[in-house]
């Protein structure tokens, strides 16, 4: 694993040897996204909050402090998803009900975010990836809808998992699922979540 494919490279690999594209090039993300996300279906979105540079970031499924001693204080999911400069729409049913990339001002931007904290105690019920577009849905009860979609050239979402390992979709169709690095809880010098 933590291979990351784009399905245009390997098309054109394949049409420079004059080959037949191979099976792995069709957009796989369809087949492996529901396999990899199926066991988040069904937990509650505890936490929606905003990072460095105003990423959106949800916590889902049970809360623990983190392991680290200076962030024993803070509470994460078992479940982590961030989406990195990725606009995102907020729907209720057929109703808009925000888009973050017509968010221009900062009373918008605050607006947005205080949208989003809708989906706050509301459990997951969908979770489902375009491989055309690599439009991902996160859909919840009361039918709200997260809807992410995007091309700025940055990892469009990620997906830290109870099981120690990370699945990040974007650019275009790369995409990569790693198991994180372990870290010593002794170690005070570095710090990540």
């Amino acid at each position: 694993m933590g291979k990351k494919r784009d399905i245009q490279q390997v098309n054109a690999i394949a049409q420079e040897f004059d080959m037949p594209p191979p099976a792995i090039n069709k957009p796989n993300l369809e087949k492996i996204i529901p396999i990899v996300t199926q066991p988040i279906i069904g937990e509650t979105c505890h936490k929606v909050s905003f990072s460095y540079g105003d990423e959106l970031e949800l916590d889902f499924g049970e809360m623990t402090p983190y392991k680290h001693p200076k962030l024993a204080h803070l509470l994460k999911g078992s479940w982590r998803f961030g989406a990195r400069a990725t606009p995102w729409t907020v729907k209720q049913g057929d109703r808009v009900l925000v888009v973050t990339s017509e968010s221009d001002t900062d009373a918008e931007t605050e607006s947005a975010k205080a949208i989003v904290k809708q989906l706050e105690h509301k459990k997951l019920v969908d979770l489902t990836v375009d491989a055309e577009t690599i439009r991902l849905i996160l859909s919840f009860e009361d039918d709200y809808q997260l809807i992410l979609e995007d091309d700025s050239g940055l990892a469009h979402w990620e997906l830290f998992m109870p099981t120690e390992q990370i699945l990040t979709v974007g650019p275009g169709y790369f995409w990569s699922f790693d198991i994180l690095p372990v870290i010593n809880d002794e170690d005070s010098s570095r710090v990540t979540p």
